[in-house]
């Protein structure tokens, strides 16, 4: 008689992941390759223990991920004038362990047209992810994570206070076939500066199918502002139609996809307060 438990789907915990993957480093310690042949095999294989959905353009997604992401957005002010973010706070991120990512933006650039005396760096953004719970898309289809991220103030943008800005956030996947959602739920807060800022909630979720290389997808957003916060008002409401294309396969476990959308304001306040509506254009490099 065939045990239940042979037919249970197989589902990745952290202290199941990392003891198997010590099993595995012992089983192989007679490899010759080195340090980073090691390491790329742990991430190779942490990946394949998740879901292979793509990453929508502003929600986080719960997956690990080894990339170099650049994004641009093309962003209406509330007066009409036009600012270009260059670097949209992504840049590289590593799995540097069986369940664990961080990543490092590359530079952001705002660029006001017509007004240089405003353009300038932000500050630069770090994250520390580590996947909970996951199984991949021929078993039950999640992942479950938790993540904080940081703005450092190392800028030179003139107004924006000297403190670094905090965002802890849970994030969860779950898919059925080609279908799949995500949903982050988190707050932000300035070290030393809560009077100003308050700690406000922060959401996204997005929705998303996949037809082979195009994948349409939709997103609701919420971005803190330096303000208190109300549910429908700061820290501002986007929605987001997007297309993400790809993933295209050019060798051994390198890939490329690309995404554009619009993001408009769906509130008054957010106009005001971030932006009216952007153009978004990311592209990625998964290694």
């Amino acid at each position: 008689m065939v045990s239940a438990l042979s037919w249970a789907d197989p589902i990745f915990y952290p202290g199941e992941e990392i003891a198997a993957q010590d099993l595995v480093e012992t089983m192989k310690a007679r490899d010759p390759g080195g340090w980073f042949e090691k390491w790329r095999r742990m991430t190779i294989e942490t990946r394949e223990k998740q879901t292979r959905w793509l990453t929508p353009l502003v929600t986080e997604t719960p997956r690990l991920e080894q990339r170099i992401r650049y994004d641009v957005y093309d962003e209406t002010l509330a007066n009409g004038n036009k600012r270009w973010n260059f670097g949209g706070g992504k840049g590289v991120n590593f799995i540097v362990a069986p369940t664990m990512e961080v990543a490092i933006s590359l530079p952001q650039y705002l660029y006001y047209p017509g007004a240089g005396a405003s353009d300038g760096f932000r500050g630069e953004n770090f994250m520390i992810k580590n996947r909970i719970m996951a199984s991949p898309e021929s078993q039950k289809n999640y992942v479950f994570s938790v993540m904080l991220s940081a703005l450092s103030p190392t800028g030179n943008i003139s107004g924006i206070p000297e403190h670094w800005v905090w965002n802890p956030m849970v994030s969860f996947g779950k898919g059925w076939g080609n279908f799949d959602f995500m949903l982050n739920l988190g707050t932000a807060w300035a070290d030393a500066d809560t009077k100003q800022m308050g700690s406000p909630i922060v959401y996204g979720a997005a929705f998303q199918y996949r037809f082979g290389v195009i994948c349409p997808t939709v997103e609701i957003n919420s971005h803190p502002s330096i303000s208190r916060f109300l549910f429908f008002g700061p820290p501002g409401l986007f929605v987001t139609p997007e297309v993400l294309i790809g993933r295209f396969h050019f060798r051994d476990h390198y890939s490329l996809y690309f995404g554009f959308g619009y993001q408009m304001a769906l509130t008054a306040t957010t106009i005001e307060r971030d932006y009216a509506n952007a153009l978004i254009m990311k592209f990625h490099l998964l290694f």
